[in-house]
């Protein structure tokens, strides 16, 4: 069993092998996108970059789900804080991070809070995750809770580790290998989608493949070349569909594991049945400046001071790719 799972510290340990064949690769042509269903979600480094992209733009964004997450600002530009309480619990001090937020909006460097007023958020932490600490989650909760003007929901009761659980899926729900997808008889990617977007359609058969899209600018911020995206023909065809940004964890985006995490997470077979494009924006690593082997997604501060404002060097990038897929500025 590995616990180097979405810590930035330890050294790269694996490069899962899968399928060499690359999806197409497609400009992201312009679709009839509703605005008013845009939503994220991501699993620990991934889950603090979906707050991160939430508070930043939530005039756009309309809620958001986090596996193994914390909340915003966590880590305060500091790497040893984000190693320190923002993982293994303690005094993490989120009436600072919510004045900081506000600081932040009145500032505008991110929406205007009252934007987050009524936005559903969940939030899971599985019952045997072990680089997670249970007083992150409950940070998050507080935090969100204090800026929302309501409960988030909270699911801790599923025997999960460090990883993103499946109904089948990946490897057994008590090991944490990679690509990081357990097979817990639950189904995270459908319960955080009806939770952020209210009732379903039941989940289908993923029926299109997924495609490439460029995302500009991303050399200069430890970004892969390319996204993944998941169009269904109906969005294809005129369709008005909503948008879920699915943010990987460290070891998990293309360059670790293929197309493993995008195909096999659950996203996709909800998004046929609902009119939903599904976004995976990919991050790169680094082993020189920043350093970032486990190519984790940027919620300490590794590519700019601004890195959890709209001016953030890869919420920008990820903002860049929504306004692609619309075809205008959202």
């Amino acid at each position: 069993m590995r616990h180097t799972y979405l810590a930035p510290i330890v050294a790269l340990l694996l490069v899962a092998c899968g399928d060499n064949t690359p999806p197409p690769v497609a400009e992201a042509t312009s679709h009839n996108i509703d605005t008013s269903r845009i939503s994220v979600s991501g699993a620990s480094s991934g889950a603090m970059m979906a707050t991160q992209m939430h508070v930043a733009h939530s005039a756009l964004i309309s809620g958001a789900g986090m596996i193994s997450g914390g909340p915003y600002y966590c880590a305060e530009g500091e790497l040893t804080k984000g190693l320190g309480p923002c993982m293994k619990g303690g005094d993490i001090g989120v009436q600072g991070l919510v004045e900081y937020t506000w600081h932040a909006s009145e500032a505008r460097a991110i929406d205007d809070v009252a934007y987050l007023v009524g936005d559903p958020v969940w939030l899971f932490l599985g019952a045997n995750d072990a680089v997670m600490h249970r007083d992150v989650t409950d940070a998050a909760a507080e935090f969100y809770q204090k800026m929302t003007g309501q409960a988030p929901v909270v699911v801790d009761n599923i025997p999960a580790v460090h990883g993103f659980p499946t109904v089948a899926t990946g490897a057994p729900c008590e090991e944490m290998i990679t690509p990081f997808l357990n097979a817990c008889d639950y189904d995270a990617a459908g319960e955080l989608l009806s939770a952020l977007h209210g009732e379903l359609q039941p989940a289908g058969t993923a029926l299109s493949p997924l495609i490439e899209i460029s995302q500009p600018g991303a050399d200069d911020v430890t970004m892969l070349p390319n996204a993944l995206a998941y169009v269904p023909e109906s969005c294809t065809n005129g369709t008005s569909c909503g948008v879920h940004v699915a943010f990987h964890g460290c070891q998990q985006s293309t360059a670790f594991v293929g197309e493993a995490f995008a195909a096999g997470a659950g996203y996709n077979e909800w998004a046929e049945t609902n009119d939903l494009i599904v976004l995976y924006p990919q991050v790169d690593s680094s082993r020189i400046a920043p350093m970032n082997p486990m190519g984790c997604w940027d919620w300490w501060g590794y590519t700019d001071e601004n890195y959890a404002t709209r001016n953030g060097a890869q919420i920008s990038v990820v903002k860049a790719m929504l306004d692609a897929l619309a075809g205008k500025t959202l």
